[in-house]
């Protein structure tokens, strides 16, 4: 007779190591994916905002589309000295965009902002001889055959025009410009 041997068997299941080490691994995908998907929540906040942005400065420009193009500079500028002969009521150069806050600091409060070319003149100024490449300035804008540096408020055919847009967004400051010349039509 043989002596009775016995043959060692494996326990089923896993180890006290074994489990840490899958919660380890869990953990750290888990933690991956939060991340991933808080990343994706702020991109989705600021692309919402810069579609607003986008959304207002349109409008702004089609509200300048809409008025005689003669009155478009006095309307839109920073000053409401030349508002006098206007036939509708000045609009000025700020505006409010809904769901979006003006940067700190801004004097007015308002995300909006028209602006045209002045060469450091002011508000009531219009120049041509301003270098601004997005602006496709320098550029002669009354139409005479040369660029000088006069006031041209009062005789331009072409009107560059940048609205701008700045906001305070989740991610810090942000802003929006859309630059076109408008013309009479």
């Amino acid at each position: 007779m043989q002596p009775n041997r016995r043959i060692p068997t494996r326990r089923g299941g896993f180890t006290l190591i074994e489990v840490m080490v899958c919660i380890v691994i869990l953990s750290i995908a888990i933690s991956g994916f939060t991340g991933s998907l808080v990343a994706a929540l702020g991109m989705n906040r600021v692309q919402r905002e810069t579609v607003l942005a986008r959304q207002a400065a349109q409008e702004m420009l089609e509200t300048m589309q809409g008025r005689t193009f003669s009155e478009v500079f006095a309307a839109f500028n920073g000053s409401n000295a030349d508002d006098g002969a206007l036939v509708g009521a000045a609009v000025g150069c700020d505006f409010a965009v809904p769901g979006l806050e003006a940067i700190d600091g801004d004097a007015d409060g308002l995300a909006g902002e028209v602006l045209f070319p002045d060469a450091g003149n002011g508000p009531l100024w219009l120049a041509e001889d301003e270098v601004d490449a997005a602006l496709g300035l320098p550029a002669d804008l009354n139409g005479d055959g040369a660029i000088d540096n006069a006031n041209h408020a009062a005789d331009y055919r072409l009107l560059p025009v940048r609205v701008r847009v700045e906001w305070r967004s989740s991610t810090g400051e942000r802003h929006l410009d859309l630059e076109t010349f408008l013309c009479q039509r």
